[in-house]
C-alpha cells in the first residue's frame, strides 16, 4: 500500500510542473498576430491569467494553418474562413473579430473610389496609369505580399476582386504594415492591407495615406460586419479538435467582454458594443 501510495505522489511531481510550464505557441495571420496578440492581448491574458505565451510566430494564415496540422504548435491565426481541406483534418476554429481588406493609396492622390473591375486591371497589370481610373497622369505603383507565401490578404484579394486571376508581379514586401509605409513614401503607390493593421503604425505615417471606397461602399465597421464592403473577412483562432487547457482559456478571454476591447482597438469585434 505505501509503495503504491510512493510511486502515485512520485508521478503527480513529475506531471505538476509540465503542467505549470504548459506554453501556448502560435502560428499564422500577421493581421491578428500584430493586431490583436502583440497589441495587448497576449500581455493582458498573460497578466490575468498566470498562463504563458512561448511564441507568436506571423508567417501567414496558411503556413500557421499547416503548423498546427503538423502538430508544430497548438494555436493558429487565420484572418480567412477555413478551407474544405482544412475542415478535413478536423480543426475547430473561434471568430474573434472581423476585418476589412483596404485599398491605401497617398493622401495626396485625389481617387477617393474604385471599382472591383478597377481593382482588377491594376492589380493583373492591365491598367497601369492613374489617368486610366479617373485620377492624374502618373503610373500607377503597387505592392504586395509575398505571392506565393500563402497569405490570407493575398488569397481573398485573389477570390473577391480578381476573379481567380494570378497578381502581375510588382514589389513584394514581407510584413503588410510596411506595405503601407511603402505608399506613404509614393504618391502613386497603391497596396491591400489589413485595415486594423492602420491604426497600429506611426501617427506620421498615418497622415500620409488614406483608404478608399471599393465599388462606393467604405470599410467601416457596420459594413466590415454586415459584409457589404467586398473585401471583408472573419478573424479565427484556430486549434485542432475542440480548444483544451490554455488554448481554451485564451480563445475564452478573446470573446469575453475584456478581450473583445482589446480586438476593438483596430478590429471590428464580434460583440457589439465593445
Amino acid at each position: 500500500m505505501f509503495k503504491n501510495l510512493f510511486f502515485t505522489l512520485f508521478a503527480v511531481l513529475i506531471v505538476l510542473p509540465h503542467t505549470a510550464l504548459a506554453e501556448i505557441t502560435y502560428s499564422g495571420s500577421s493581421t491578428i498576430g500584430t493586431g490583436v496578440l502583440k497589441a495587448g492581448a497576449v500581455e493582458a491574458f498573460e497578466k490575468k491569467s498566470g498562463k504563458k505565451f512561448a511564441s507568436v510566430d506571423i508567417p501567414g494564415s496558411g503556413k500557421g494553418v499547416k503548423a498546427l496540422i503538423e502538430g508544430k504548435v497548438v494555436l493558429a491565426g487565420a484572418s480567412r474562413p477555413l478551407k474544405p481541406e482544412e475542415k478535413k483534418e478536423k480543426l475547430s476554429s473561434t471568430t474573434i473579430g472581423y476585418d476589412a481588406v483596404a485599398v491605401f493609396i497617398h493622401k495626396n492622390n485625389p481617387i477617393k473610389n474604385l471599382t472591383k473591375e478597377q481593382l482588377k486591371g491594376i492589380f493583373t497589370g492591365k491598367i497601369r496609369n492613374w489617368q486610366e481610373v479617373g485620377g492624374k497622369n502618373a503610373p500607377i505603383v503597387p505592392n504586395t505580399e509575398i505571392l506565393d507565401g500563402k497569405r490570407a490578404t493575398i488569397e481573398m484579394f485573389q477570390e473577391h476582386v480578381l476573379d481567380g486571376a494570378p497578381h502581375a508581379k510588382f514589389k513584394q514586401i514581407d510584413l503588410p504594415r510596411e506595405q503601407i509605409v511603402e505608399v506613404a513614401k509614393d504618391e502613386n503607390a497603391v497596396c491591400t492591407v489589413s485595415l486594423g493593421l492602420y491604426a497600429t503604425l506611426p501617427a506620421d505615417i498615418r497622415g500620409k495615406v488614406k483608404s478608399i471606397s471599393v465599388n462606393g461602399v467604405s470599410p467601416d465597421d457596420k459594413n466590415t460586419r454586415s459584409g457589404a464592403y467586398l473585401i471583408s473577412r472573419p478573424l479565427n483562432l484556430v486549434t485542432k479538435g475542440v480548444p483544451k487547457g490554455e488554448v481554451k482559456e485564451f480563445i475564452s478571454f478573446i470573446i469575453s467582454a475584456e478581450g473583445q476591447a482589446i480586438v476593438s482597438r483596430n478590429f471590428v469585434p464580434v460583440r457589439k458594443g465593445n
